[in-house]
């Protein structure tokens, strides 16, 4: 990660460039958005790892989106490549987060495990859908969407690598369309 030495997490990803200034509009990817202010280093690149590091000069939301002010960018040029690209902030320790926030990439790889043990997969990943953030969870050759609510996802052990599912009738089942 271009010679960073901590961990870098997505937050937002560039939608276009904003005015003729070298502002962009950033779809923000996080349940944090305070995180990123005015004079905050950030990284900018796929979805695998920041390739290119800058400064936040000045940040203002609009609309549900960032729209970020770049030190030393005054030219809509110099932001026209960055559509799609993600951008990230360094990681925050767990300590940070409050009760019941877990970092995607910690969640990742974790076994999914009914209230009685039972296997039920692994987890691939989240899915931001509209509304509603859902567990990716992989049974063999079929992935499953597990709402993230706390009456289905019940417990959460980053130490054990689980997670407990306590899912309704129909949700995890191989035979449902």
């Amino acid at each position: 990660m271009a010679g960073e030495d901590r961990g870098w997490l997505i937050v937002g990803c560039v939608r276009k460039p904003h005015g003729v200034h070298g502002e962009v509009l950033v779809e923000i990817i996080t349940d944090f958005p305070e995180r990123l202010t005015d004079g905050v280093r950030f990284g900018l690149g796929p979805e695998d790892g920041p390739e290119s590091f800058h400064e936040a000069h000045r940040v203002r939301y609009h609309r549900g989106s960032w729209i970020l002010a770049v030190r030393g960018i005054r030219q809509r040029e110099a932001v026209e490549g960055w559509r799609g690209l993600y951008l990230f902030l360094p990681e925050q320790t767990l300590e940070e987060l409050p009760e019941g926030y877990f970092y995607e990439h910690h969640l990742v790889g974790l076994e999914a495990r009914s209230p009685a043990g039972e296997a039920l997969g692994t987890v691939r990943g989240l899915d931001q859908g509209p509304g509603q953030t859902r567990l990716i969870v992989r049974r063999g050759t079929r992935e499953f969407l597990v709402p993230w609510v706390p009456e289905i996802v019940r417990d959460v052990d980053l130490e054990a690598g689980t997670l407990v599912i306590d899912a309704p009738p129909g949700l995890l089942d191989d035979d449902a369309l």
